[in-house]
């Protein structure tokens, strides 16, 4: 057994041999863990900043719900997009802008900006739910623009709607009968029915779409 003296050069010894190694790891861990905790403190402070600017566009919207904004209201609503879009383009609110922001460009006609706002929103990676309205809201897009095979090729990256199943097949419905696929159309079109039922929702439209399906005998 080493005496007391042995024992306290044995300590010296390998502090002097892996010390620095070991405060050196020592402060990478708490640079780690603090540069952590910094950067959940930072995106916090984002999603909180990003929140009162989407609020701030979300109700110059609901102020002319429907409407066509003034040309002051519209000033104001792009300068909020774009101070998102510069400075929190990585939080779901600024992708909410940009959906809203098509929304307004389809309402104004103007596809073209509708897509381009769909298309950054897709860009960014977002979580399923908001990728799977994008990709629908998209599809809408190029059907109002005449391109139905494009719409189709959107709307089949879509894997799983989730809760936006019913409204995905009725889309799909829609694409598919542009495109002269009545068989495939029905299809759609009944299961967007059942899906709805079954949800306590029922879409009394896509009936009259079967309907008229069933009259024309297509």
């Amino acid at each position: 057994m080493r005496t007391e003296e042995e024992q306290v050069a044995a300590l010296k010894q390998f502090w002097k041999d892996y010390g620095s190694a070991i405060l050196l790891g020592v402060l990478i861990s708490l640079a780690l863990v603090y540069g952590w905790k910094a950067w959940n403190n930072h995106k916090a402070e984002q999603a909180q900043v990003s929140s009162g600017l989407y609020q701030e566009l979300l109700d110059l919207s609901l102020n002319q719900p429907g409407q066509a904004l003034t040309t002051e209201q519209q000033a104001s609503f792009d300068n909020l997009l774009n101070t998102l879009k510069a400075d929190h383009q990585d939080t779901v609110y600024t992708q909410f802008a940009a959906l809203l922001k098509a929304a307004r460009s389809v309402q104004d006609g103007n596809l073209g900006a509708a897509r381009e706002q769909l298309e950054w929103v897709l860009q960014k990676n977002p979580k399923q739910d908001v990728a799977t309205i994008a990709r629908m809201r998209l599809a809408r897009v190029e059907m109002a623009d005449g391109q139905a095979e494009k719409a189709l090729e959107i709307l089949n990256q879509i894997d799983q709607p989730g809760a936006f199943k019913a409204s995905y097949e009725e889309y799909r419905g829609d694409v598919l009968l542009a495109l002269g696929r009545s068989d495939e159309a029905r299809t759609a079109y009944q299961l967007a029915v059942d899906l709805a039922e079954q949800n306590g929702q029922p879409r009394p439209l896509v009936a009259l779409k079967l309907d008229d399906l069933a009259k024309t005998g297509e």
